[in-house]
């Protein structure tokens, strides 16, 4: 019968823990991508870093999760970093101490096989690393450690980039710290970018050379106050602080006589069972690596949100002048669309005609058809039915040719808005005239002296271009649509068709009376009914295109213009193909993930 908990195999374990580390990869990358969104603004640069480095720590992490934790010690001159290495591996020896300065020169790895430390060693070069094998040294199933030189030596500056790649392999960092003077200054600000990568069950503080204190000041003010000062310091819970005199567990400790411990008080075996007892238990390695990789996104998270904090309500409110300005701008390019109107209307009544002659019926439907075909070839197609001289009937020829041309750039040039260059010119005027004052805004919030250039928020002209023949064609379209559909209606239609149809049904009665009762009616009748037909049908028409008048011209021009304008978007224009609108839409946006 299967058990009610099954046990997590390691290797579920280390899958889930994959999944985690992809799952923060992939956080991270989000904050990275969306702060470059906003190229002008500066800590979006910084914060892109950030993400960067981070990213890099979480690809080492995932190629070493089945390794063994490195567990590094850090610290200044002094402080005890290689005794203590020497105590927890039980060889005096291991790391060099003593009083010259630095005392370690490379980095020192303790570990059971040379290839548990092959990841720190394809990063450094060989100079730079020593390694110390024990094959049957306990507590080393699932660590090892390591040393690093001095942070503070003559020769720091050398020894730094080492320094960093070995904390970049890291896993849990251990602070080393000396009991005599650990508030130095230079040494907690050195340590904070480095602590800073750590969550604090991956970060320890030990303060060495205790037992040359007095335990009692040790306890009830030392300690205390250190605490206190390295969370401030770090802006960060510490959540583990030993207290320690390492040199005591050498093998030979060789006190000199005015170094003697003053009190017995030492967290040393505590430490110790930390290191070789919790944190080398299997597994541990794998959740300390997610551990620390979800404390790099909240990391990330809180740079992120504290830099977005500080002009989040100001930003706001420069978009919403952004907006503002961007409204006005478009509303007086369109207004040149108004200006080169009288330009339009040949065009327009063109296009109104030819969708009434797709709507309307019966006798005046027929004329509408016909006069749509007249506007677009003109009056020159008159001219070539011309009889008599030939060369009058060449010239109306190509006159309508030359007429439909003239035509039909009209109505493209309505479909369209005609001219942009006037327009895109009012719409830049519009917008350098107020961009310094903005432009100043966003220098305040943190944008760089880009964007004073009017020309880094303009849009491409050609997109410029393309947006307002969009729109104003889907304006004009849904005008002419809404007043051809009002003058195309039933009730309308047969009240214009019925006098011709009217008239041509008496005619037709009466014509078949005739035939009917054999009666023959003179060809007067005939011309008379045929002349009678045609002017009540014109006269509709005519009376027909006086409606026609009103729905279209100027009329459907103006209201074509009042759609453009009242279109534009207060909380966002469309016109800028590179706004930095989008950039500020971006930072807020950080905020939100």
């Amino acid at each position: 019968m299967p058990s009610a908990n099954p046990v997590t195999t390691f290797d579920e374990y280390q899958l889930r823990a994959r999944g985690r580390l992809s799952t923060a990869r992939e956080t991270i990358k989000v904050y990275r991508d969306m702060a470059g969104a906003a190229p002008h603004w500066n800590p979006a640069h910084v914060l892109q870093a950030e993400c960067r480095a981070a990213i890099d720590l979480l690809d080492k992490m995932t190629e070493r999760l089945d390794r063994k934790l490195v567990v590094t010690l850090i610290g200044p001159s002094g402080a005890g970093k290689s005794t203590l290495l020497n105590a927890l591996s039980g060889d005096d020896r291991l790391s060099r101490a003593g009083d010259d300065r630095p005392t370690t020169k490379e980095v020192v790895v303790f570990c059971r096989s040379r290839s548990d430390a092959d990841l720190l060693l394809s990063g450094l070069t060989p100079d730079t690393v020593s390694v110390a094998q024990r094959p049957g040294a306990a507590g080393l199933e699932h660590v090892i450690l390591v040393d690093t030189p001095d942070m503070d030596s003559t020769e720091s500056e050398k020894f730094h980039p080492v320094l960093e790649k070995t904390l970049g392999l890291t896993d849990v960092l251990v602070c080393v710290l000396n009991a005599e003077n650990p508030k130095r200054r230079d040494t907690i600000v050195f340590l904070k970018r480095f602590v800073d990568l750590f969550p604090g069950s991956a970060l320890y503080v030990v303060l060495n050379r205790c037992d040359r204190l007095p335990e009692d000041e040790l306890k009830a003010t030392i300690l205390p106050d250190l605490r206190n000062h390295l969370e401030a310091s770090w802006q960060r819970e510490v959540d583990h602080i030993f207290c320690i005199s390492a040199r005591s567990h050498l093998n030979d400790p060789r006190w000199p006589e005015d170094e003697k411990p003053f009190h017995d008080f030492d967290q040393y075996p505590q430490l110790r069972d930390l290191i070789y007892g919790t944190l080398s238990r299997g597994g541990r390695f794998v959740n300390t690596r997610v551990e620390r990789a979800d404390h790099l996104v909240e990391l990330v998270r809180r740079s992120v949100r504290s830099n977005v904090a500080e002009v989040k309500d100001r930003l706001i409110g420069v978009r919403r002048d952004v907006l503002v300005l961007e409204q006005k701008a478009t509303t007086a390019a369109t207004a040149a669309f108004k200006e080169s109107g009288t330009q339009m209307m040949t065009g327009v009544q063109a296009m109104f005609y030819q969708n009434l002659a797709g709507r309307w019926w019966g006798p005046v439907g027929w004329l509408v058809a016909l006069w749509a075909r007249f506007l677009m070839a003109g009056a020159g197609v008159v001219a070539t039915l011309r009889f008599g001289n030939p060369v009058l009937q060449l010239w109306g020829l190509v006159s309508s040719l030359v007429r439909y041309r003239k035509t039909r750039s009209a109505v493209e040039e309505a479909a369209t808005g005609g001219e942009m260059a006037p327009v895109m010119l009012k719409y830049r005027f519009t917008l350098q005239q107020a961009w310094p004052d903005i432009a100043d805004k966003l220098i305040a919030l943190g944008f760089n002296g880009g964007v004073r250039d009017a020309a880094a928020v303009l849009p491409d002209e050609k997109a410029l271009q393309q947006h307002l023949s969009a729109s104003w064609k889907s304006k004009m379209e849904a005008v002419m649509e809404q007043r051809a559909a009002s003058v195309s209606g039933f009730f309308l239609q047969l009240v214009f068709n019925l006098p011709t149809l009217a008239v041509m049904g008496l005619f037709a009665f009466q014509s078949v009376k005739s035939f009917l009762f054999q009666s023959t009616l003179s060809s007067g009748y005939f011309l008379h009914a045929a002349v009678s037909v045609l002017m009540v049908w014109l006269l509709s028409f005519v009376l027909f295109q006086v409606i026609v008048r009103f729905a279209s011209g100027r009329n459907l021009l103006d209201r074509t213009f009042r759609r453009l304008v009242d279109g534009v978007d207060p909380d966002g224009s469309e016109l800028l193909s590179r706004s930095i609108v989008t950039e500020i839409d971006a930072v807020l946006r950080l905020n939100d993930v």
